[in-house]
C-alpha cells in the first residue's frame, strides 16, 4: 500500500510545462475504458437484473443502491486527502491504480452473480455489500486519476484537450460494454429459447429458460469485463509519469483541505448544478430499459441500437466539442449542452405519438449534447483549484477532485435509489407481460420529465459561474508571478 507523506516533496508545478503527446494522453486515459464500461453496465443493467432475474422487491433493491452510497460518502474526499498526501517511488497517484483495481473488478463481478434462490435479506444484503465495495474501489481509482490530470497542464486548451480524451476513453468503454452486454445476453437468450423449444417446451417455460439464461449470463460476461479492467489498469500505470519537483503544497489537514472547498464560492455554485443535473442523468439512465421496453413497447434489437446509439452519438461528438470548448468559457458550453439534454428529454415525450424513429431521433440528440458535458465537466474542476490556490497559497488537487467523485456518484447513487423506490411506489411488478398504466405513468415521470426540469435548473446555475476564461487567465498570470518569485 502506497506511504502517506510531507507534502514538500510532491509532482511538480506545470505553470509551464509543455504541450502533452496524444500517446500519453492515450496511455493516461486507457484505464478510463474499463471504468465507462463497468458504470454504464452498473447504471443501465444492475438494477434490472436484480428486479427481473433475482426476484429482489424494487424498492429493497433501490434502497440497497441507497444505503451503499451513505456508507460510502466519506470515501471520496478521505481518498482525495490520502492521495494528496502520499508518497512512494511512484509518485502519489499512480500507484492507486493499480490498488485500487483489485477491489473494483472483484465486486463487479460479485454484484452479478447473485443467486436468485437467496432469501430477499440475503439478496438485499449482498448487494448491498457488493455495492459498497464497488465504489470504493473505483474511488481509488479515479479520485486520483481525475487529480492526476489536473497537474499534467494548466493552459485552457490543454485542459479541454486532457479532459476530452480523458472522457472520450471514458465513452468508448461506455459504449463498448454496453453493446458486449447486449450482445453477449441477446446470445444467451437465444440459445436458451432454442434448447428449451428443442425440448418441447412452449410458451411460459420457454419464456422462463430465456429469463434465467439472461441471468446467468451476466455472471460470465462480467468475470472477463473484470480482468480487463485490471489490465487497462497497470497499462495506464506503466504509460504514465509523475513530475518531479517543488510545488504549492496541500494543507496538512484533513479538515482543513475541505473546509476551503466548501468556502470557494465557485465551487459551490458549481457543485449545486452538478448534483442537480446528475441526478436527472441518473434517472434516465436507470430507467432506460425500463422506458424503452414498458413504456415505449420496443422489443428485439431496439433497446440495444437506441443505447448504444445513444452512447456512440456522445463518443463522436467528442472531437467536435473539443474544438467548440476552445472558444468559448468551458461553463456557458455545459449550460448550452445541458439545455439541448433538457430540449430532447421534452421531445421523448412524444415518442408514443410519433413513433420509433422519433425515439431514436431524441436519444441520439441527447448523446450528441452528452459528448460536450463529457468534454468541459471535470476540466471546469482545474480552474477552481486554481483559484483555490491564488486565495489560499495552497493546492488540494486530490481534496477537489476527491469532493466532486462524492457528489458525482452520490448523485448518480440518489437516482437509482430514487429509480427503484419509484418503481415500487407507481406499482411496477417484475415478470409481468403488461404493466399497470399507473407504473408505465411513473416511469414516464421519471424518466422525462423530472430529468427534464434538472437539466434546466443546472443549465441556469452554470451560466452564473463566476470563472471566465479572462478570469482564469489572470489567476495563471498572479500564481506564475507568485511561483517566480519563490
Amino acid at each position: 500500500m502506497p506511504e502517506r507523506a510531507r507534502p514538500a516533496e510532491a509532482p511538480a508545478d506545470p505553470l509551464a510545462a509543455p504541450a502533452l503527446t496524444s500517446t500519453r494522453k492515450a496511455l493516461y486515459s486507457a484505464v478510463n475504458l474499463g471504468v465507462g464500461g463497468f458504470e454504464y453496465i452498473v447504471a443501465v443493467f444492475l438494477l434490472k437484473y436484480y428486479t427481473d432475474y433475482t426476484g429482489l422487491d424494487a424498492g429493497l433493491a433501490g434502497l440497497a443502491l441507497l444505503l451503499a452510497k451513505v456508507f460510502d460518502a466519506v470515501s471520496d474526499p478521505v481518498m482525495g486527502y490520502v492521495s494528496d498526501h502520499t508518497r512512494t517511488r511512484w509518485g502519489r497517484r499512480r500507484p492507486w491504480f493499480l490498488v485500487g483495481a483489485i477491489p473494483l473488478s472483484l465486486s463487479f463481478i460479485g454484484m452479478f452473480s447473485a443467486d436468485p434462490g437467496w432469501s430477499e435479506t440475503q439478496l438485499f444484503l449482498w448487494l448491498l455489500g457488493m455495492n459498497i465495495l464497488f465504489w470504493s474501489g473505483t474511488t481509488m481509482v479515479m479520485v486520483p486519476h481525475a487529480a492526476f490530470a489536473s497537474e499534467l497542464t494548466r493552459t485552457h486548451h490543454e485542459r479541454i484537450s486532457v479532459m476530452g480524451w480523458r472522457e472520450g476513453f471514458m465513452a468508448v468503454g461506455l459504449l463498448v460494454g454496453g453493446f458486449l452486454m447486449f450482445v453477449l445476453l441477446e446470445r444467451a437468450v437465444e440459445g436458451a429459447i432454442a434448447a428449451a423449444t428443442a425440448e418441447g417446451l412452449t410458451g411460459v417455460d420457454v419464456a422462463e429458460a430465456a429469463r434465467l439464461a439472461r441471468g446467468e449470463a451476466h455472471g460470465t460476461i462480467t468475470r472477463w469485463l473484470g480482468v480487463c479492467v485490471c489490465m487497462l489498469s497497470i497499462v495506464t500505470f506503466l504509460g504514465t509519469r509523475e513530475r518531479a519537483g517543488p510545488y504549492t503544497p496541500p494543507r496538512d489537514s484533513l479538515f482543513g483541505d475541505f473546509s476551503d472547498t466548501l468556502r470557494s464560492t465557485p465551487f459551490r455554485l458549481y457543485a449545486y448544478a452538478l448534483v442537480i443535473g446528475q441526478i436527472g442523468d441518473g434517472l434516465t439512465a436507470s430507467l432506460a430499459l425500463y422506458t424503452i421496453e414498458e413504456w415505449w413497447g420496443f422489443g428485439g434489437p431496439h433497446p440495444r441500437f437506441i443505447l448504444i446509439g445513444y452512447m456512440a452519438m456522445a463518443m463522436l461528438s467528442i472531437p467536435l466539442w473539443m474544438r467548440v470548448a476552445r472558444h468559448f468559457d468551458k461553463a456557458q458550453t455545459f449550460a448550452w449542452c445541458t439545455f439541448l439534454a433538457a430540449s430532447a428529454l421534452v421531445g421523448m415525450l412524444l415518442v408514443p405519438t410519433i413513433g420509433l424513429w422519433w425515439a431514436y431521433a431524441m436519444l441520439y440528440l441527447a448523446g450528441f449534447g452528452l459528448g460536450g458535458r463529457m468534454v468541459v465537466a471535470m476540466a471546469i474542476v482545474p480552474d477552481i483549484i486554481d483559484d483555490d490556490e491564488l486565495r489560499t497559497h495552497t493546492r488540494k488537487d486530490g481534496a477537489y477532485f476527491g469532493m466532486m467523485s462524492l457528489l458525482r456518484k452520490l448523485s448518480r447513487s440518489l437516482a437509482m435509489g430514487f429509480s427503484g423506490i419509484g418503481l415500487g411506489f407507481f406499482g411496477y411488478t417484475s415478470g409481468v407481460a403488461e404493466q399497470s398504466p399507473e407504473a408505465v405513468n411513473g416511469i414516464r415521470i421519471m424518466f422525462c420529465i423530472v430529468p427534464a426540469i434538472a437539466s434546466g435548473i443546472c443549465a441556469v446555475l452554470l451560466l452564473r459561474f463566476p470563472i471566465t476564461r479572462a478570469k482564469h487567465a489572470e489567476t495563471l498570470e498572479a500564481l506564475a508571478e507568485r511561483h517566480a518569485g519563490t
